[in-house]
């Protein structure tokens, strides 16, 4: 079986990655979006996923391929799903 090395939740990556790498702030995120703070605050702090539409939203902001958030989303869920079950 081929290990998936997890490092970062989607939410994580976002978070540490993407907006405090950039000196910005999930209000700043969720003003841009057009969407409530406590969306990107649940998604940074992993109890929320990242949908295929929220994804299209962070390509746009970041050019960061909608592919890539949906993709970590997916390897996030599927890791989560086999720590459980083990």
């Amino acid at each position: 079986m081929v290990e998936l090395k997890i490092r970062y939740s989607p939410g994580d990556f976002l978070k540490t990655m993407v907006l405090e790498e950039r000196g910005l702030t999930q209000k700043w995120l969720a003003k841009k979006i057009g969407c409530a703070e406590r969306k990107i605050s649940e998604i940074c702090n992993n109890r929320r996923g990242i949908s295929a539409d929220f994804a299209l939203q962070l390509e746009e902001v970041f050019g960061i391929s909608a592919e890539f958030w949906v993709t970590m989303q997916a390897k996030w869920e599927l890791y989560m799903a086999r720590k459980e079950a083990a």
